[in-house]
């Protein structure tokens, strides 16, 4: 998950970390906030965050996704991030968990 407003990525692994995490933080997610799936696939929070709306969007590039995992460890005090790289979006992921 993209947390616009933060720059922040949080990893749930599926759909019931989904479910776990938005019972607990609906309060704190905004319409830009995105579920990015295992394929790049973006999912938008609507303006209807209480009841989990989402709304499907342009699908992001892998070399966006490197470039938001990128910024993210920089912000997680993570030297030499720009270094990091993958060649699939589920790496990707395996960053993110471990970052997190």
């Amino acid at each position: 998950m993209l947390l616009d407003q933060h720059n922040d990525l949080v990893y749930l692994a599926n759909h019931c970390a989904w479910q776990d995490y938005f019972d607990h933080e609906a309060a704190n997610l905004v319409a830009e906030d995105k579920l990015i799936d295992s394929t790049g696939q973006c999912l938008l929070i609507s303006q209807s965050i209480k009841q989990g709306k989402l709304t499907l969007t342009t699908p992001i590039s892998l070399e966006q996704f490197v470039a938001i995992v990128q910024r993210f460890a920089q912000l997680q005090g993570h030297c030499c991030s720009s270094k990091l790289n993958f060649s699939n979006f589920q790496q990707g992921f395996a960053i993110i968990d471990q970052l997190d």
